[in-house]
């Protein structure tokens, strides 16, 4: 087949199948993915003919993505905030929705107070089912090439999944990162909560798009139910994780916490975090949907300055 027949060939089937709303668009994906060219090269090069190896690869990615399975994981990589990440079964696939998480935890490091001593008082931001690493890394990117003189930083990415961490890890030093962020296996903050090293007077910034889902979401959602349950359920009510991070942090002060819901969770999440975060001041941001999508909650310094039974690893 020539590259035309190819990509028409393609498209019939995917239209055919009502699996996509782009057709066309991923069957180019696919095409330019097998032949390792760009997809402008599709256009130049229409009447090229495909070896026998790349039809039948070419074939073989439309019967996955025919069955269900997502293109980002058939060629690999996902498009995060400018930079591409990679992705497989074991993570999440990045959405867009989850950039302004990037885009509202930035203002918070940047507008870090100055200490009476002088310099900006010391930031660690946690990540907290960091999946691929996405939200960590492009903040990490963006403040060591973009904030020069915010030096006193330290980055740490959380999941419980060993697998999703080691390619956090391949993202991080893909990306020229790897030697700037602390991957820790963990269940929530349990490990950082248990062990033994303190962090004073440190502003902490902990960012959470944890699983959200309700099982009867994920259910009648076939486009996501190729990806980890682990990083979608959220239990019975969608929000068990966070009310765990929540129950977590109650002892903490001088904390800024981003998190990413399910508009639909709006009234659910509010009353969560006024049970449990009484004394929090709370801001709702909307995506570019104009769909409440991320909570921001900051708990206030106390007197002592320090962070107790938090960012107590040695980092």
């Amino acid at each position: 087949m020539t590259i035309t027949q190819a990509l028409k060939f393609a498209t019939a089937k995917l239209t055919a199948s009502y699996i996509t709303d782009s057709p066309r668009l991923e069957a180019e994906i696919l095409l330019a993915e097998v032949i390792n060219q760009p997809r402008e090269f599709l256009l130049a090069h229409a009447e090229k003919r495909l070896t026998k190896n790349q039809n039948t690869k070419y074939k073989l990615q439309i019967t996955r993505r025919l069955k269900g399975e997502p293109i980002a994981y058939l060629i690999g990589r996902q498009e995060f905030y400018g930079l591409a990440f990679k992705v497989n079964k074991n993570v999440l696939i990045p959405r867009p929705e989850t950039e302004l998480m990037v885009e509202e935890a930035l203002p918070l490091i940047t507008r870090n107070p100055a200490r009476p001593a002088g310099g900006s008082q010391p930031v660690t931001l946690i990540d907290i089912g960091t999946g691929s690493g996405c939200v960590i890394i492009a903040l990490a990117k963006s403040i060591i090439n973009y904030e020069s003189s915010i030096t006193n930083h330290k980055f740490i990415g959380i999941d419980i999944s060993k697998s999703a961490l080691g390619v956090a890890r391949q993202n991080a030093k893909l990306h020229g990162v790897n030697k700037d962020i602390k991957f820790i296996k963990s269940n929530l903050l349990e490990l950082i909560l248990n062990s033994k090293f303190v962090i004073r007077n440190c502003k902490l910034i902990i960012l959470a798009n944890l699983p959200y889902l309700t099982a009867s979401q994920i259910k009648n959602s076939p486009a996501i139910k190729r990806e980890p349950r682990l990083a979608l359920s959220g239990g019975k009510n969608g929000l068990e994780l966070y009310e765990k991070l929540f129950k977590q942090i109650k002892k903490l002060r001088d904390v800024n916490i981003l998190c990413e819901f399910d508009p639909r969770q709006s009234a659910k999440i509010k009353q969560l975090i006024k049970r449990e975060l009484p004394q929090a001041a709370l801001q709702i941001k909307k995506d570019l949907a104009g769909l409440n999508r991320l909570a921001i909650i900051e708990l206030l310094s106390n007197d002592s300055g320090i962070n107790t039974g938090i960012a107590r690893l040695r980092i």
